[in-house]
């Protein structure tokens, strides 16, 4: 039985479910949830291919030019959870401290849905920590406490 070939979308009421739980019972099901792309087929999500899209792209062009980490936030307009991981953790001054060391970007996934589908982003946020060559070594979804983003970022980039 190929799950991933059986394609179909949700909608959901964040009044009701929560986004975590909705990939919860989609996982149990048996499926991996995905970010929907106009255009794009199934399977083409499954296995990213090709160039890093924009912009990311950019990101680490700018990790190797100043050999950095690069730290991506996987957000949208109308996601609530970013709002609030942007104030209470992303905004922190500890956090803020720790993300000198890195090329920081802000990937709006209705704006840039290719790499949402690129890095297999299926909930937001999402936070990345890439090194220059594109390679992920960090993946935080949903909330993440100020203090214990800060004490990761700090250990990542001693090691690199």
């Amino acid at each position: 039985m190929i799950l991933d070939r059986d394609a179909f979308s949700i909608e959901y009421d964040s009044n009701i479910t929560s986004l975590d739980d909705m990939y919860e019972a989609i996982l149990s099901l048996g499926y991996t949830p995905r970010l929907a792309v106009d255009g794009v087929s199934e399977m083409k999500q499954l296995v990213p291919e090709g160039e890093v899209p924009e912009p990311i792209a950019a990101a680490l062009t700018s990790a190797r030019v100043e050999e950095k980490l690069v730290f991506v936030d996987f957000f949208a307009e109308w996601c609530i959870a970013c709002k609030a991981l942007e104030q209470k953790t992303l905004n922190n001054t500890d956090v803020q401290s720790a993300l000198q060391n890195y090329i920081f970007t802000k990937v709006d996934t209705d704006l840039f849905p290719q790499s949402a589908v690129f890095y297999n982003v299926v909930g937001m946020p999402t936070l990345l920590v890439l090194d220059a060559t594109g390679k992920e070594i960090f993946r935080s979804v949903g909330p993440i406490a100020a203090e214990e983003l800060a004490e990761k970022l700090d250990s990542l980039n001693a090691v690199n």
